[in-house]
Formats: structure tokens, C-alpha cells, sequence
């Protein structure tokens, strides 16, 4: 599946005036291209469910996948899993969210 950039800003903006649809949107692509990273095939369903119902463990999934991703391909990435995890708790994962797309955003451009 190819990386798709996308504008956080306008992803946060797009959640608010939609009242979360576009958001559940978004959750699904970030899961989807985050685990094909790792493997093209994985369609990444359970991450996408998780993210969508404990959120926190669905984003700590999906980046473990996408390190293991990046490390096995040799494409330089720090495994924030744990980070993630934490913002989740602390409920602020939106900003989980954030900085998910903006490590896709980087393994777009390259």
C-alpha cells in the first residue's frame, strides 16, 4: 500500500467539523499504511479495531509494526511505541495521532 501524505492540520481540522467521522477515517488509513510497512499484505484489521475502541493500544501496535517495518528495510525511524502508549493513557492521543502521520508523512517523501 502506498503512503499517502497528509496535511495534520487539516486532518485535525477535518476531524472537529465532521464530529469525529473524518477522524475514524484517518484512524483507518494511519493503520492501514503504518502495519504495510512492515508487511504490503497485512491489512492491518486488528490494529484498526484497537484504534478505533483503546486507541492507545491500537497506535502502540500499529508503530510497533511500523519500526519493525522500517528496521527490517534499513529506513532510518525511532520506535515511539512506548511514547504512544502514554500520550494514549494520559488522553491525549490525538497527538499520537499527529506524530504517527508526520513519520508516514517522512517515509512518503523518501
Amino acid at each position: 500500500m502506498a503512503i499517502k501524505k497528509r496535511n495534520i492540520v487539516t486532518c485535525i481540522l477535518l476531524t472537529l467539523i465532521t464530529c469525529g467521522i473524518y477522524g475514524i477515517y484517518w484512524i483507518i488509513m494511519l493503520a492501514r499504511e503504518a502495519v504495510s510497512v512492515k508487511d504490503p499484505a497485512d491489512s492491518g484489521i486488528l490494529e484498526i479495531v484497537l484504534m478505533l475502541f483503546v486507541s492507545f493500544v491500537g497506535v502502540f501496535l500499529a508503530e510497533k509494526k511500523l519500526a519493525e517495518g522500517c528496521a527490517a528495510k534499513g529506513i532510518p525511524h525511532t520506535d515511539n511505541s512506548i511514547l504512544y502508549l502514554i500520550l494514549g493513557l494520559l488522553g491525549l492521543g490525538i497527538v499520537s495521532l499527529c506524530m504517527m502521520q508526520n513519520d508516514l508523512n517522512k517515509l512518503a517523501e523518501n
